[in-house]
């Protein structure tokens, strides 16, 4: 079953493009891009999730993009 999201695929895909907008406007290669990002999400988990939660957080988002890569491989 697909999980709902609180969230406007609107409101996703314009925080998403202007994201992609900053990397690309910077000619970021794709190893800096994805260094970037893996800085704004652990900064993201560390100064805003709870210490007792930030594995489990971390580990559910690994899952889910390990999943959003299997199913575009697809």
């Amino acid at each position: 079953m697909p999980i709902v999201s609180k969230y406007s695929t609107a409101q996703i895909e314009k925080l998403v493009n202007q994201l992609l907008d900053v990397l690309h406007a910077d000619n970021a290669s794709t190893e800096l891009s994805l260094m970037c990002l893996g800085n704004a999400i652990s900064h993201v988990v560390n100064s805003s999730v709870p210490a007792a939660q930030r594995q489990d957080v971390v580990k559910h988002f690994n899952q889910a993009l390990t999943d959003a890569v299997s199913n575009k491989a697809s």
